[in-house]
């Protein structure tokens, strides 16, 4: 899809919490998301580690490999996959797989249909991420290595697929071109052949054999063997003979032996090895079948039947000139060795160089090139065929975690949510692993939220931290040391113990009920205090009387005369002074209330308001300014815009304990308290129906008890003040 002009391209956006973010719903809007200012994007960077996204896709969107990805990262992409893509908006739609007739790139399209082929499924009109990885399983399998092993007991045909293997790869890390790869490889494989042939044959053509190949073969191996060590007799042998004296030092003597006497002796041992291969003569011959060293033994007698017999006849004992004639005879073949090819066709044997020269094999021999060739091209395109298939199922979810939290705040799920927290007949679903960084605590704090840290431990050893925001329901259980239970994304359940909290408004309702909370606790306290106060003095009595009663009859009867208490006016009038202001004070709130008349309901509701109405004011504006955007800067993103939750998309994060719509509940409890729950409702149905009667009376009948009640006393003055106005009747 051509991009539009920037101008041209209408974007959408949108309001959720109270902010607005872009939104991407069509193929056109990610086309054109080069040209939107990167002032309206919602993330920056995003740490490839500690998110729950595909983690293939964020390797590969990490181009520069530091760990994050960064806006041009993400338009390398779309620029990317928009080349591939007849329409990217096939991102938008729901699915894992990319139809073979929607790639625009000719190459990757062939691949695909390439690739299918080889799994046996060519019908296929898809290709998905299975597919890709089944083929990889293939190509691992049977992967191009330069140090590949050729075993010798493998067939000639396999030793040739191998070698031909490690040719193609090594002049393939050199250019792309598949005609130029494939000459190279026959080139030099040919190369290889002529050398290793030529050189083979010259061995027949110039007699450097003095016995047939294999006798020959054995005969330098037995000579070579036992070289050095003959050598080395020949020459003690000289020096003996040039001064006598030495023969003590040179041979074997009493002296020499008596060091073997503690040892334990073997045919293999390295002393009596380095001894001299026999007893030295003045005639220099050396015995080849007697008098022999016990460590050489074996060697010498395999180097007389393989070496002086078939070259020299029988012997007894073997002189240096002879030596010498051996060597000479052997020469040849040794320099023919020396002179082998180093090549890696010497595997193959020389028959089958032969046939390979000869043409026998050669188209064979193209086409396993051609069709290794086409493989390591497909190995190569395949990479890109992931990622194809890879960006097709994730990239989207990724521009909806990135420039825009549209998943976040349409509840789909974004990618920093780390699972659910089920926690005091709650669950609350936004929860943030920790990454260890130091900044959380004092980047936390800002987030506005009521905020539990937890220790997660699993079977296994496994441990991690994380961070869950409460934004539902109230905090009067949440205390350190409780435990939950915590779901990751992978639904594998962990054990959480709350280890820290950071305390915050968790909501409205909760801040109306906080003033008379704190009233309450402040009362339980005193009484508690007051009780406490009691019990001590109580106690404290009884500890006296009892040890009175103990030391009774220690003591002398005195007769202690009582004093009378006392009573303190002052304190009589203080308690009086207190009843009446309280008194009062309650007599004038209520004569303004019964004086509002019909307004007395809206009377009620402003005691209220004043009583809870500072808490939820205070409580509602630092809800409304509750954001998740430090808690991820903490976890090492840069956040661009503004992550609010407000107050009802936050009562949607955290879930109360409901009971179900069909529920069935039985009508007794049998451990209820005793007749409380009829009392309250008793006392409730009373009072609504006396207000039910003074509103009748008051509204309805017109009925002014204080107007009746004036005129009723007016009259009875009047009675009285007219009868005492007649005279006696004296």
């Amino acid at each position: 899809m051509r991009k539009k002009d920037a101008l041209s391209h209408k974007w959408k956006f949108a309001r959720f919490g109270g902010v607005t973010q872009v939104m991407l719903t069509e193929g056109d809007d990610i086309a054109n998301l080069r040209e939107l200012d990167q002032k309206l994007w919602t993330v920056l960077a995003m740490p490839i580690k500690g998110i729950f996204f595909n983690e293939k896709t964020a390797e590969l969107l990490d181009s520069d490999k530091d760990g994050f990805i960064r806006p041009l990262e993400i338009l390398e992409a779309i620029d990317w996959i928009c080349a591939q893509l007849k329409d990217p908006g096939l991102l938008t739609e729901e699915g894992d797989a990319v139809p073979l007739d929607a790639i625009k790139n000719e190459k990757l399209s062939l691949s695909a249909h390439w690739l299918l082929q080889q799994i046996n499924k060519g019908s296929a009109t898809e290709i998905t991420l299975e597919d890709i990885y089944t083929q990889k399983k293939i190509f691992d399998e049977n992967i191009l290595s330069k140090k590949t092993e050729v075993s010798a007991d493998e067939p000639d045909e396999q030793k040739l697929a191998k070698l031909l293997r490690k040719l193609i790869l090594s002049f393939a890390a050199n250019t792309t071109d598949n005609e130029t790869i494939k000459q190279n490889v026959i080139d030099s494989f040919f190369a290889q052949v002529n050398d290793f042939v030529a050189w083979h044959t010259s061995l027949f053509e110039n007699t450097l054999l003095p016995l047939e190949l294999a006798e020959t073969e054995k005969a330098l191996a037995a000579f070579d063997a036992v070289k050095n060590k003959i050598q080395d007799y020949y020459l003690r042998s000289k020096l003996s003979e040039y001064q006598p004296g030495l023969s003590s030092v040179l041979i074997a003597n009493a002296e020499n032996l008596q060091s073997l006497a503690t040892k334990e002796l073997t045919d293999t041992n390295e002393d009596i090895s380095i001894l001299p291969i026999a007893a030295l003569s003045s005639t220099r011959e050396l015995p080849l079948q007697r008098g022999i060293n016990p460590v050489w033994k074996n060697k010498m007698r395999t180097f007389y039947s393989d070496a002086v017999k078939p070259l020299l006849g029988d012997k007894e004992f073997l002189t240096e000139e002879e030596f010498n004639t051996i060597a000479s005879k052997l020469s040849p073949y040794r320099e023919w060795i020396a002179a082998k090819p180093a090549s890696d066709v010497s595997c193959l044997s020389y028959q089958y160089l032969t046939e390979l020269l000869s043409g026998a094999h050669a188209d064979i021999i193209q086409t396993f090139i051609q069709n290794e060739l086409i493989t390591e091209t497909e190995r190569a395109n395949l990479n890109d065929l992931e990622k194809l298939v890879l960006f097709r199922c994730y990239l989207y979810t990724l521009l909806n975690n990135y420039i825009s939290f549209t998943n976040f705040y349409e509840g789909k799920g974004s990618v920093f949510q780390a699972g659910t927290l089920y926690f005091d007949s709650r669950s609350a679903h936004l929860c943030f692993e920790l990454n260890g960084d130091a900044r959380h605590a004092s980047l936390d704090a800002l987030s506005g939220a009521f905020l539990v840290y937890c220790d997660l431990s699993r079977q296994g050893g496994h441990t991690k931290k994380i961070i869950a925001l409460f934004t539902n329901g109230d905090s009067d259980s949440i205390v350190v040391g409780r435990n939950g239970i915590f779901y990751d994304r992978d639904g594998k359940d962990w054990n959480a113990t709350i280890t820290k909290i950071t305390v915050n408004p968790i909501s409205v309702r909760q801040a109306f009920f906080m003033p008379y909370k704190k009233l309450i606790t402040m009362i339980e306290t005193q009484i508690a205090k007051r009780a406490a106060d009691a019990e001590e003095k109580t106690a404290g009595k009884l500890s006296l009387t009892a040890e009175k009663v103990v030391t009774a009859d220690k003591q002398e009867n005195k007769d202690v005369p009582l004093v009378p208490k006392k009573l303190d006016l002052g304190t009589i009038a203080l308690i009086g002074t207190a009843v009446g202001g309280v008194s009062a004070l309650v007599s004038g709130i209520l004569q303004v209330l019964f004086g509002l008349g019909y307004w007395i309901p809206l009377g009620l509701l402003g005691i209220l308001l004043c009583i809870s109405g500072p808490s939820m004011i205070l409580a509602a504006l630092k809800l409304r300014k509750r954001s998740i955007g430090s808690i991820l800067e903490a976890n090492g993103w840069a956040i661009n815009a503004q992550t609010r939750i407000n107050i009802p998309f936050g009562a949607s994060l955290t879930a109360l304990a409901e009971l179900p719509k069909n529920k069935t509940l039985a009508p007794i409890d049998p451990f209820a308290d005793k007749k409380t729950g009829r009392k309250i409702a008793l006392l409730l149905f009373i009072i609504a129906l006396a207000a039910a009667g003074f509103c009748f009376l008051y509204f309805y009948k017109k009925v002014n008890f204080l107007r009746v009640f004036t005129k009723q006393n007016q009259t009875i003055e009047a009675d009285e003040k007219a009868g005492s106005a007649k005279p006696s009747p004296e």
